[in-house]
């Protein structure tokens, strides 16, 4: 029920880990089962192919899989039943004469858009990690050092000497074995992880029909940015929904300006092997030019046709929005992945493909990449270990190659298969059907391609390096960016060199002496308030909760003896609170002083993770987001179900109607309301509230404004009449409050240049507002959907209880000249103080508790990174559970006033049944 001890409590339940790690031996995903008849070995996979999808190359996939499954009892006579028989004791006493494999696709947590960095984390850190584990480039450093991947260069295994070197030159590309190859936590070299479905390179693809409709010829592999930009340009016409490109927002859009980066001749990383350290650099005057670049393409203030006001050529959205408008021809270019099994994403009719445009010195840098998989060290048991290699063998095997190509060749598809391979397993015939620019472009991309960062904490680097793109956005978008070209570059640089040291801070741990002394003394400072602070807590809740007093002054005590029977019903409830709060707040409350580490052992830092969090501009900056966020949540649904539910008291008919009407909302599912307002949100004119709000002239936000704050006034001014001067101060700043944001909608229109301004009142908006992409209303937009699902119970509530209003109150206030606004402040409200006092601390407590409407409503972009949010993203995508849990203890060190303050006026309410009102 306290925020404090439940937020806390919440972000520290990951301590259970170490409870359960006592109790039971970690139980990992994969076992061997006995059958009457035979042998069974089960993997868990984090990915397998969908039997019931119809698409070929999925079919493709599927019957490489069952040819694994199919080849499996001979691979594994072949290989291990001599060495299983021979030693029961260590592959334990089963049917080793007959030996089946049975795989099961992992299923868990996934996060829309970040799927691939934080389910794999998530599966790891719940203790459900499957036996093959999926690895990307920019965490195979974390996952390495963190223990989680099991060496598969292992003298006593053999794993990856068991391949001949032909298997190892045809799945492992020159550029990605430094990735998998390199030192772990023992300081040795190991190969860590098998690629699996060969490497992929980012390329651009283009749609031949809008080009085509713009008379704009296709561009080449050897095109430029100017080129890039010039076509952009042409392209866009935003009022049509028609743009150059498409960008993702969020933490995610780093990884499109690195190839800029690339192709200017710079670096987001680098590796001094001298001294075995990892440091930013991409503030080169390379990363001034991309950053330039890519600022201008994407934010550059223009007027369409009509008159509007635009920014950038490229429509900025999530990629759920860019399938959609790219399959409809509304997008010339988008950069995307291909791999070298198969071009199956590319419809040579629609769409063409080209390498990334070179960068001003001629230079280009394609990211490349590749789906590998690795065995998770937490399994144990050798033969699941054995099964899991063979699995990661045949994977991308040329076997099972020559099976996908065969399966796809005879489902129509040949023209799509790579040409490699097409010549490598005997369908040269499909070559002239095969369109000779994709092979060009791909092999372009592979050579002059670089690896994703995969260096120390690089999973952190695309959160890192969107930092300057959104602050280079900001100043373009409000016209602060100077136009004049040293100023610019100077203004840019400064911006990369703040993040660059940030990055060499936070993601490679750079701190200088100073900066760690200075930290360290703030952090022991902090500590010591919070241990007083909390002290104190207990001692109040102590005397709160104690039994009272006796009429002659003697202490009652808890009459353990007297209520035996009641202490023993709730022990299960307090049991459970101490197994699932409290135990979780003692385990991971050490975390707060290590580095922790979910598997292996964890060093002390003592109070550098407090120190570290104190100096972090970030988190302050999350907390006061959720400040806005508490803020925003508290005066919208708070206040605004008893307006509702008092005048659906008074309307004369169509009560159930209307009801019904506002309680609809609250059955649609979270999900559904989500992307229902995502949906409304769309920046364009086809945007819901972007057409509402572009049809209304600037006399009607005028007219609004007005009629919200004489209501508000009047109110303010009956409060002022009663004496109730505080409540009326209060009313009069929310009156100012809603004024203002109706008139702000009017202020862009009445501010046109060269117009008057009495001359505008009668014109709209002259650009559609970017709802969750400008920080300025994207927090706003996040409440407004918690508002309109919940308005409708909430007001219910108060409806019930309004029923148990007895009407001698409305007759006296009658009697004594009342008005309706004079019920509804000295009647209605003082009545129902009880309910609203738990219903502001319900809210309130919700509002703290935003994290994950937040994420799927925004993921965090736009200034709306609150802090639950940031703790999640900390422990759960960066692993940095030290940091998150001092982040989540200073938490609850700022709330436990509140906490306290909610203790005594919950102790003093009393409650009463109301009677049959007649």
């Amino acid at each position: 029920m306290f925020y404090s001890w439940s937020r806390v409590a919440l972000w520290m339940r990951a301590g259970i880990w170490g409870l359960l790690m006592v109790l039971a031996p970690l139980g990992w995903a994969g076992w061997v089962e006995d059958l009457p008849d035979k042998t069974v070995i089960h993997l868990k996979i984090w990915d397998l192919p969908d039997p019931s999808n119809p698409a070929p190359s999925v079919h493709a996939d599927v019957a490489a899989i069952n040819e694994l499954i199919r080849r499996f009892p001979v691979l594994f006579a072949e290989r291990y039943r001599d060495a299983y028989t021979r030693n029961p004791k260590k592959y334990g006493r089963h049917r080793w004469d007959r030996v089946e494999l049975a795989l099961h696709k992992f299923s868990g947590i996934r996060i829309e858009g970040m799927s691939m960095d934080s389910g794999p984390l998530m599966a790891i850190a719940g203790g459900v990690a499957p036996d093959v584990v999926y690895v990307n480039f920019r965490q195979s450093d974390t996952y390495i050092n963190q223990g989680f991947l099991y060496p598969l260069d292992k003298p006593e295994d053999n794993y990856f000497a068991s391949l001949t070197e032909a298997e190892k030159a045809f799945r492992i590309h020159p550029k990605i074995m430094p990735v998998i190859y390199r030192k772990g936590p023992d300081g040795q070299k190991h190969l860590w992880a098998m690629p699996q479905g060969g490497i992929m390179a980012k390329v651009v693809l283009y749609r031949k029909d809008l080009l085509d409709a713009n008379n704009i010829p296709y561009p080449n592999n050897d095109w430029t940015w100017d080129d890039f930009f010039a076509i952009c340009q042409k392209v866009a016409d935003p009022g049509n929904g028609v743009y150059g490109a498409i960008y993702p927002v969020g933490f995610s859009e780093g990884a499109y300006w690195m190839t800029f980066l690339w192709s200017a001749g710079g670096e987001v990383i680098e590796y001094d092997e001298a001294k075995d350290e990892w440091r930013a650099v991409f503030n080169s005057p390379a990363g001034v030019q991309a950053l330039d670049f890519y600022t201008r393409l994407c934010n550059e203030i223009w007027h369409d046709k009509n008159g509007r006001k635009r920014y950038g050529y490229v429509i900025r959205d999530s990629a759920l929005a860019g399938g959609p408008r790219w399959s409809m021809g509304q997008i010339a270019f988008m950069t995307t992945y291909i791999d070298e099994k198969m071009f199956t994403q590319i419809n040579p009719d629609v769409t063409g493909i080209v390498a990334v445009p070179k960068g001003p010195g001629g230079q280009r840098g394609a990211e490349l990449n590749s789906r590998m998989q690795g065995i998770f060290a937490g399994v144990k048991d050798p033969v699941i270990r054995d099964a899991a290699w063979e699995f990661l063998r045949f994977a991308d095997c040329e076997d099972a190659v020559r099976i996908r190509t065969r399966v796809q060749v005879e489902g129509g598809l040949g023209r799509f298969v790579n040409p490699r391979y097409l010549r490598m397993f005997g369908y040269e015939d499909m070559l002239r059907f095969a369109p000779k620019e994709i092979e060009e472009c791909f092999n372009i991309a592979i050579g002059t391609g670089r690896p994703e960062p995969y260096g120390r904490n690089c999973q952190m680097v695309y959160q890192i390096i969107t930092k300057p793109l959104v602050k280079a956005a900001n100043l373009t978008i409000t016209g602060v960016m100077p136009a004049d070209p040293l100023r610019r570059t100077a203004l840019l640089q400064s911006i990369l060199d703040e993040s660059t040291r940030e990055t060499n801070e936070k993601m490679v741990g750079r701190v200088s002496p100073q900066d760690l002394l200075k930290r360290r003394v703030s952090a022991v400072v902090v500590l010591v308030l919070i241990g007083v602070t909390f002290g104190f807590v207990f001692r109040n809740i102590a005397r709160v909760f104690a039994p009272p007093p006796s009429a002659t002054g003697v202490p009652m005590g808890w009459g353990f003896r007297k209520y035996a029977w009641a202490y023993v019903i709730l022990v299960p409830a307090l049991l459970t609170i101490l197994v699932w709060h409290y135990l979780p707040l003692l385990f991971g409350s050490k975390m707060a002083f290590q580095d922790y580490r979910i598997m292996g052992g964890s060093a002390w830092v003592w109070v550098d993770n407090f120190g570290a969090v104190l100096w972090d501009a970030d988190w302050w900056t999350c907390v006061w987001n959720s400040v806005r966020y508490c803020v925003l949540v508290v005066s919208l649904t708070f206040l605004p179900p008893v307006i509702l539910a008092v005048l659906l008291q008074e309307i004369p008919v169509g009560k159930i109607l209307f009801r019904t009407l506002f309680y609809l909302p609250a059955v649609i599912t979270g999900l559904v309301v989500i992307y229902l307002w995502k949906s409304f949100y769309d920046p364009t004119e086809y945007g819901v509230l972007n057409a509402v709000v572009l049809a209304i002239p600037a006399l009607g936000y005028i007219g609004l404004a007005a009629i919200f704050f004489l209501i508000l006034f009047f109110f303010a001014k009956r409060l002022y009449i009663h004496q109730r001067y505080g409540l009326a101060l209060v009313c009069l700043a929310a009156g100012g409050i809603v004024a203002w944001f109706f008139f702000s909608f009017a202020l862009p229109i009445l501010n046109q240049p060269g117009i008057h301004w009495y001359q505008a009142l009668l014109k709209t908006a002259p650009e559609p507002n970017r709802w969750l992409l400008d920080p300025k209303t994207a927090m706003f937009c996040c409440v407004l959907p918690l508002v309109w699902a919940g308005m409708g119970p909430g007001c219910l509530l108060y409806l019930a209880a309004l029923k148990g209003i007895a009407d001698d109150f409305y007759e006296a206030a009658d009697i004594d000249g009342a008005t309706f606004i004079d019920k509804i402040l000295f009647v209605v409200i003082p009545l129902l103080k009880p309910l609203l006092i738990i219903q502001f601390v319900g809210v309130f407590i919700a509002s703290w508790n935003s994290d994950a409407f937040i994420l799927a409503m925004t993921g965090g972009t736009s200034g709306t990174t609150v802090a639950g949010l940031h703790i999640f993203y900390q422990a759960y995508m960066f692993l940095k559970f030290g940091p998150a849990t001092a982040m989540a203890w200073i938490l609850g060190f700022m709330l436990i006033g509140f906490t306290v303050q909610q203790l005594r006026i919950l102790s003093r309410l009393e409650f009463k049944t109301t009677g049959d009102k007649k």
